[in-house]
């Protein structure tokens, strides 16, 4: 007897309406991204879309709660090759952005989530409490914690740069912001000041 197709269940059509409406925002923008645009490109019925997504702001929330999924595990892979624990995760982000330059999809994506956020300000929230899982194992210390904030900074301002094309930085520059995670700058310099009960990077 033949193998019946394995019955799609809700987790899989949820994924699969917002793996649409990504695509969408990269093609066309935050703008496009409306439940129709998204059902019409997709093998079931408006009412099923309805059951997951009743309103377009639902539909942009799962969109932004993915992407910050994807930035928080992208994050949190590079930290895990870190070996020590003090400001581990603001260093795995500078990593993480510096390492995976900005592809053109990754571009027009970028950009819809910040058009979306700026048409709906009730978004930002949502991004913000998924950053707010990377900043969970910051330092303690006044310094550290000053330190680990400016590694966001300078990753978020690279990320930016990306999107909008404001600065041409190499591949080599790229690679130099890396100095700021070597021994004598920022995180260590803070550890070695006198940050209680960790080892020095």
């Amino acid at each position: 007897m033949d193998a019946q197709p394995a019955r799609r269940t809700a987790d899989d059509t949820r994924r699969q309406i917002i793996d649409m409406a990504v695509e969408i925002a990269a093609e066309q923008g935050a703008t496009a991204v409306t439940l129709d645009a998204v059902v019409a490109r997709l093998p079931f019925s408006k009412g099923a879309l309805l059951h997951h997504f009743p309103n377009k702001l639902a539909l942009l929330e799962g969109v932004i709660d993915r992407l910050a999924s994807e930035m928080t595990a992208a994050v949190l892979a590079e930290a895990a090759r870190d070996p020590n624990p003090y400001g581990r995760n603001a260093r795995a982000y500078l990593r993480a952005v510096v390492n995976e330059p900005a592809t053109e999809r990754d571009v027009s994506i970028g950009r819809a989530a910040l058009a979306a956020c700026a048409i709906e300000p009730s978004l930002i929230p949502r991004w913000r409490a998924a950053m707010e899982v990377l900043v969970a194992d910051d330092p303690e210390d006044p310094a550290g914690k000053d330190d680990a904030l400016m590694l966001r900074l300078i990753a978020d301002g690279l990320w930016m740069s990306d999107l909008f094309g404001s600065h041409e930085v190499s591949p080599e520059q790229r690679r130099a912001l890396l100095s700021l995670l070597t021994p004598g700058s920022l995180l260590t310099d803070a550890y070695e000041a006198g940050a209680p009960g960790e080892a020095g990077v």
